[in-house]
């Protein structure tokens, strides 16, 4: 008996708990109906709102040229950059420039004391007419002997020795001029010549100051300006992109000064060729060096500076572009929202190339004249009418290529805007597709 009771206490438990839950629940879901206003939708109805017209705006598909860009950062580095330095011990006597100036090649830079070197000249040229003259004597003393020699009148031996005198003049004499040579040679370094075009630095030593040939501190380096190295790093994935494009011709590359004066207040712009790609990838970091040569004229490129560099590798002729912001992520991969002849839109999966400047290059998916969603995507579902939102507009892509993505698909420096508004699209889609259209699947 006390068994039958605990049981029946346990099945009295359970039918409560099964029926409160049942009340809660019927009550939960009447009331959101009651306060939305709307009915329970039946199973595969069309989502809620679907007879309103939803506010978007929207833009054409449009096929232009596209370049293919790899943007970086870069420092200028000068062609050339000699350390000027004494080659004779003696004392500055002429400085002939000042600092910062631009030289030519053959100017005067600084002149050094030269008495000394004057006076080991002369004491050369000495020796040679010194030694001259004895080689003359030497000469006629076996011409002489010569004679007597056929005669018997002198000995083979004396002979001999006057021939090995003269003999050891005549290197003598040889010696002296190379000696004579040497001291021109010293003598032409107390003249400092700019061997190049270019601009002075600081100047290191002033006019009275001892200088030698051993010192380790150079005169003043002289700088090349024109033209001009702009150096900068790649990631090695782009490589075989960058020798494909060079064989066809010279790359084009772009700097660009951040911050600009004048006419140009987002920064001056310098247009080079590509000049050089380093033999072997860093394995350090995986990228590669390469370097753009900039004739420089203006000297707007300064060696040491940072700018923004931009390789084109190619032009891509009649690609299909649309807005960044209407290129959605889903689950399925990316897609795009298109407006058909009716006003309503479908969902249309696309493959991106890459990016460039605030455009998507897409290379399937779309045709040319197509209208295509870039802002009110989080309201829309597959059916979805639209309407053109009153006073707006489609949004501009960059004209320069500050944002999007390098050739291969890696992120640009410069998109964070981009991807800000890019990110709250996606977002808002994601969440408008769960709540309104979550029956049709077609976005995801």
């Amino acid at each position: 008996m006390r068994r039958f009771f605990l049981v029946l206490l346990l099945a009295a438990v359970i039918g409560g708990g099964g029926y409160y839950w049942y009340a809660t629940h019927n009550a939960g879901a009447d009331g959101r109906t009651a306060a939305d206003g709307q009915k329970p939708q039946a199973k595969g109805a069309a989502p809620a709102g679907a007879g309103r017209a939803v506010p978007v705006v929207t833009q054409t598909v449009a096929a232009q040229a596209v370049p293919e860009q790899i943007v970086t950062i870069g420092s200028v580095q000068p062609i050339a950059a000699i350390a000027i330095k004494a080659r004779v011990d003696s004392a500055v006597e002429t400085v002939n420039f000042t600092e910062g100036q631009e030289v030519k090649t053959g100017d005067t830079l600084f002149t050094l004391d030269s008495r000394s070197l004057d006076a080991q000249l002369r004491q050369a040229q000495a020796n040679l007419e010194r030694d001259r003259a004895n080689l003359e004597k030497a000469k006629g003393d076996v011409k002489r002997y010569a004679e007597l020699v056929r005669t018997s009148a002198i000995s083979r031996t004396t002979y001999d020795a006057a021939v090995a005198t003269a003999d050891a003049l005549e290197g003598t004499v040889k010696a002296d001029l190379a000696a004579i040579e040497a001291a021109k040679v010293s003598l032409s370094f107390t003249r400092i010549a700019a061997p190049m075009d270019g601009r002075t630095g600081t100047v290191a030593a002033k006019v009275g100051t001892m200088v030698r040939a051993a010192d380790t501190n150079p005169l003043v380096t002289l700088t090349q300006l024109r033209p001009i190295n702009v150096s900068f790093n790649v990631p090695e994935k782009h490589l075989p992109a960058i020798r494909a494009a060079m064989a066809s011709g010279s790359l084009p590359v772009t700097a660009t000064i951040a911050g600009g004066h004048g006419q140009n207040p987002g920064g001056d712009k310098a247009e080079g060729k590509l000049s050089f790609v380093d033999s072997q990838v860093d394995q350090q970091t995986g990228t590669i060096l390469v370097k753009g040569e900039f004739p420089n004229a203006d000297t707007r490129l300064w060696p040491g500076q940072f700018v923004d560099t931009v390789l084109t590798l190619r032009v891509e002729q009649n690609a299909l572009t649309v807005a960044d912001l209407a290129v959605q992520t889903g689950q399925k991969g990316r897609f795009v929202y298109v407006v058909k002849a009716d006003e309503t839109v479908e969902v249309r999966p696309v493959t991106v190339e890459r990016s460039h400047g605030g455009l998507s290059v897409v290379a399937s998916g779309l045709k040319a004249g197509e209208r295509v969603v870039v802002d009110g995507q989080s309201r829309l579902f597959p059916g979805a009418k639209i309407t053109e939102k009153a006073g707006g507009k489609p949004a501009a892509p960059a004209g320069s290529p500050g944002g999007g993505e390098t050739a291969e698909g890696g992120r640009q420096q410069g998109s964070a805007t981009q991807d800000a508004a890019r990110s709250t699209a996606t977002n808002g889609a994601a969440s408008g597709q769960s709540a309104e259209g979550k029956s049709s699947g077609g976005a995801t």
